[in-house]
């Protein structure tokens, strides 16, 4: 198989990815909307970080990691998105009626995160998160596995068209609700709520998932 099959066969997983929701792409959402494109920007490269330890584990233990690792993973991922949930409802309510869509915190200013403390959020939260885990050993590390028997120039050519695609995609995310900014605090802070319900929700899922198994 030439190395453009694995270069297509990771742009469409890569673009599954980005478009697959779940609580990385809701707290970038939730971020974009309260920080504008630089924030969101910076969290969407996170995956670039928090999977290089992910892709090394699952490639060497892959069908090696105990039963439970996937629950470990959730438990700590739940916990850490309803941490996140409640920081991000304490910004939304300290608001109040200042105008939505303005950075909350400027950098700079007491009590600010920078733009790296965002970025290691990101970085976290997707470590965190069972997601990649569960994709890389079903989906990308056997695709990754048989690339490599090939030859590296096979298998960079899918890590390239996965990443490009999905960081790409998550990119166009942040954009596109930079732009929903300019819909009017209103409708904005009524978007920033949802985004982030929706983050709680996942972390309770998660949760359960650690505890009970689901």
């Amino acid at each position: 198989m030439p190395p453009l099959a694995f270069l297509l066969q990771g742009l469409a997983l890569g673009l599954t990815a980005a478009a697959s929701p779940g609580p990385f792409q809701t707290y970038l959402i939730n971020q974009t909307l309260l920080g504008g494109w630089r924030r969101g920007a910076t969290i969407a490269i996170a995956p670039l970080i928090s999977d290089i330890p992910i892709v090394l584990i699952i490639l060497t233990l892959l069908d090696q990691l105990p039963i439970y690792f996937l629950r470990i993973i959730s438990l700590a991922g739940g916990v850490f998105l309803l941490y996140i949930s409640w920081n991000t409802w304490r910004q939304w309510r300290a608001a109040g009626s200042a105008q939505v869509g303005s950075d909350q915190a400027s950098e700079g200013q007491p009590g600010a995160i920078s733009t790296g403390g965002y970025l290691l959020r990101g970085v976290v939260m997707n470590a965190l998160s069972p997601g990649p885990y569960t994709f890389w050993a079903l989906v990308n590390g056997p695709i990754v596995l048989s690339a490599l028997q090939q030859s590296w120039v096979h298998g960079a050519a899918f890590l390239l068209g996965f990443y490009g695609m999905m960081i790409g995609g998550y990119l166009g995310i942040a954009a596109l609700f930079d732009q929903a900014r300019r819909l009017g605090p209103r409708v904005v802070r009524s978007l920033t709520l949802l985004s982030l319900l929706i983050l709680a929700v996942f972390g309770l899922m998660l949760l359960g998932r650690g505890i009970w198994g689901l």
